[in-house]
């Protein structure tokens, strides 16, 4: 069909009817809704009468450029979807905009908004992208809109992340479905600036798969009251946040018990060699040891001593293997080479020892010699 004509209009169905007797002009001026979805329409053209527009139905239709929109100041509604649009534009004069959808177009950036400080709502989903791109934003488009946009929905676009967007933090209603979005804790910083956020539709994302996803997000955001198509319900919200609480104290208690206690591997607790020199004292001259009679022999350790008492280690091995003899007389220590340990003088078993051959001595259930029966008692 083309353009919007005179004769359309009249014709265009509307909330307001025409009296009777009133010219196309003063009704076109006190038009508010015009419906021309599906007619074929490649061109936005002669509405410039219709200065008290409010609601545009344009979806469905062959249109590839926004424009001759000058004229809507009043314009709060505007309905795209389904068109050639390969961008944003010609948006500047309706700064009453609050409702722009524009799902289903060519369109790669989201720009052309900067004038737009009322918009509420932007649906710009499913926009066919060329192959391996995603859609992409303005950075002073998202500025412009950080206060007033509530409502987002950018549903398959490609888009594999939205750290870019935590600035919108008016935000109620996000819808991301079937998307490219792997990363819980991106999600986790944008939700945590989303204070307002109610409803989050994120189906069709990779995290999803991810285990315990809808309990994740749920402890992420308070706000949240309908995730995935799904309301929250509060008594699951109440456990799980005391479930996270309780779980971040005792993490809090181990670090902090980890930062306290000392460590096991830490070397700081063994003495060095200074500090054992001069700790052994003796009462025998040379001997560097204490060995009491008729008690085992023992290193005492004693505390400090005075630079003139320091003694070191004596160098008479014999005293040492005296004192090793006495407390351990089965060590192989004290063995000299060639010379086998005398057994017989052991006081405790050489567990080092090979075993000894087992000696069988006959006995009443073993000797097929004798009668069968127990031992006979002996003859007196």
């Amino acid at each position: 069909m083309g353009k919007i004509t005179l004769e359309m209009l009249a014709k265009c169905p509307s909330h307001t009817k025409k009296k009777r007797g009133e010219t196309l002009n003063h009704y076109l001026k006190r038009l508010t809704h015009l419906y021309f979805a599906e007619k074929g329409i490649d061109e936005i053209d002669n509405l410039s009468s219709c200065k008290n527009l409010s609601v545009l139905y344009l979806y469905d239709n062959s249109i590839s450029r926004i424009r001759n929109l000058s004229f809507a100041a009043n314009l709060t509604h505007l309905y795209l979807q389904n068109n050639k649009l390969s961008r944003i534009e010609g948006l500047d004069h309706c700064k009453k905009l609050s409702k722009l959808y524009l799902g289903s177009n060519c369109i790669t950036v989201v720009e052309g908004l900067e004038k737009l400080e009322n918009l509420k709502e932007l649906h710009i989903e499913k926009q066919r992208l060329p192959p391996g791109e995603k859609l992409l934003f303005e950075p002073r488009s998202l500025q412009s809109l950080a206060k007033c946009l509530s409502v987002l929905n950018i549903s398959e676009n490609n888009i594999d992340a939205i750290e870019e967007l935590k600035c919108l933090t008016n935000m109620t209603q996000f819808i991301v479905e079937n998307n490219y979005l792997t990363d819980m804790k991106e999600l986790s910083r944008v939700l945590a600036s989303w204070t307002s956020l109610w409803r989050l539709e994120t189906t069709g994302n990779p995290f999803c798969c991810k285990k315990k996803y809808r309990d994740r997000v749920i402890i992420m955001s308070r706000s949240l009251v309908m995730l995935d198509g799904k309301e929250i319900n509060e008594t699951a919200r109440s456990f799980l946040m005391n479930w996270k609480a309780n779980k971040d104290a005792r993490r809090l208690h181990k670090r902090q018990y980890h930062l306290e206690a000392p460590s096991s591997n830490s070397l700081s607790t063994i003495p060095t060699l200074a500090t054992l020199q001069g700790s052994f004292h003796s009462n025998q001259p040379g001997s560097g040891y204490l060995v009491e009679a008729g008690v085992s022999p023992l290193i005492r350790l004693a505390g400090p001593v005075e630079p003139s008492q320091a003694t070191t280690f004596s160098r008479n091995t014999k005293t040492l293997a005296a004192m090793v003899q006495a407390r351990a007389p089965n060590s192989t220590l004290l063995k000299q080479r060639g010379q086998a340990p005398d057994i017989s003088m052991s006081r405790f078993p050489n567990i080092f020892a090979p075993p000894r051959p087992m000696v069988h001595e006959p006995s009443w259930e073993t000797d097929s010699d004798l009668h069968s029966g127990p031992p006979l008692p002996l003859q007196t």
